[in-house]
């Protein structure tokens, strides 16, 4: 029993982190879509891509709080981008999320901010 206890709790750990598409905070429903990008980046043979999605781009201003970030892996096979949230985030005016291709791997992933 025990055995079998630690054995679901490794792969749930091990399904979570290969998790390509990722929350960070809670969309209700008067939250306004902030911003919108989808990234697609080709694959680099032997070698990988990181992108950072940076909200409010350089030179715009943001007066809203970021509730909740969504990052959606849109390949099928679940070969996109491992995403981390590097800056900001719910609770803030600002934040930045990095994408980080598979190796040898392309990057079509979509990302949303909402606020209110």
């Amino acid at each position: 029993m025990k055995f079998l206890i630690t054995f679901c709790l490794i792969a749930s750990l091990a399904t979570v982190a290969w998790t390509s598409s990722a929350t960070w905070g809670k969309r209700y429903s008067n939250d306004y879509l902030l911003y919108r990008e989808n990234v697609v980046r080709t694959p680099l043979n032997g070698n990988y891509w990181n992108v950072n999605v940076a909200f409010p781009k350089s030179g715009q201003g943001n007066t809203r709080n970021i509730t909740a970030i969504y990052v959606f892996d849109r390949f099928t096979n679940s070969s996109g981008a491992q995403p981390s949230l590097w800056s900001g985030g719910p609770g803030y005016k600002f934040a930045t999320v990095n994408l980080k291709s598979q190796y040898s791997r392309g990057i079509n992933s979509t990302v949303e901010f909402y606020g209110r």
